[in-house]
């Protein structure tokens, strides 16, 4: 038996953006400045977020200091470009396999930057829940778009 992913999502509209996420994941935001950061989780440790950046970093940038911050707490993170596309358009994007607690961990990160925003986008779970929500984190990254704020 196969599971309908599609079936399961709802709308997200905000602050700029809209993507589509499971109904039944929580949902929070948070708001610092003119900054803006979305959650939404799981019942168990794997999320997906999505932060909004109002004075325009330059991707690189933005990924490149997420990728620092793994480097400094873990021992040893396993750093791997990848590509990717957020919101329509070509994102900067690199993955980070890592342990915590003695279990392989993964962390995927990708940042966009349009005339009004840099996105960044990134979700983080253990291998063994990634199994199974990695087909839907992906399709929230997917779902990912920017639209005017007018």
């Amino acid at each position: 038996m196969s599971f309908d992913v599609a079936a399961c999502l709802v709308p997200y509209e905000g602050h700029g953006v809209t993507f589509e996420y499971p109904g039944s994941w929580e949902l929070t935001e948070e708001i610092d400045d003119a900054d803006v950061l979305i959650t939404v989780a799981a019942d168990n440790s794997c999320f997906w977020a999505l932060r909004i950046l109002r004075n325009c970093p330059r991707p690189d940038e933005v990924v490149n200091s997420c990728v620092e911050a793994f480097k400094e707490e873990y021992d040893d993170p396993e750093i791997t470009e990848s590509g990717g596309v957020l919101a329509d358009m070509p994102a900067f994007c690199r993955e980070v396999e890592f342990t915590c607690f003695e279990l392989l961990n993964s962390a995927a990160f990708c940042s966009v930057r349009s005339s009004k925003m840099t996105l960044l986008a990134w979700w983080q779970g253990t291998d063994h829940e990634l199994e199974f929500t990695r087909p839907i984190l992906e399709r929230i990254n997917q779902s990912v778009r920017i639209f005017d704020l007018q």
